[in-house]
């Protein structure tokens, strides 16, 4: 968790409240509902896997996200990821903010 809130801070985002939520997945995702300073809802996906994010992989996404025991609408989506990004999944995650981590070290 750590790792993530850095990663948010160097962004220039900042959660008053970030809880980590249990997603029961065998994929290595980790997922967090959060409260910016603005009180605005957050949701943040990290994905962990070291292979390329493809357009197939924004299913699982929305699988998750569709899972959170809210039911309203995020202000803030936010991706971060280890691997780097197709350009197909880029066009179409256009609302979700998307962190590279290797850009970030």
């Amino acid at each position: 968790m750590k790792s993530v809130v850095e990663i948010l801070r160097k962004n220039g985002i900042v959660c008053k409240e970030l809880n980590r939520v249990n997603l029961n997945l065998k994929k290595r995702i980790n997922a967090y509902l959060g409260v910016n300073l603005k009180s605005e809802y957050c949701i943040v996906i990290e994905v962990l896997k070291k292979s390329r994010f493809l357009a197939k992989d924004i299913e699982t996404l929305e699988e998750i996200v569709s899972k959170f025991p809210i039911n309203f609408r995020y202000k803030k989506k936010i991706l971060i990821l280890n691997a780097p990004l197709c350009l197909k999944a880029k066009k179409e995650l256009r609302e979700w903010k998307i962190l590279l981590k290797k850009n970030l070290n």
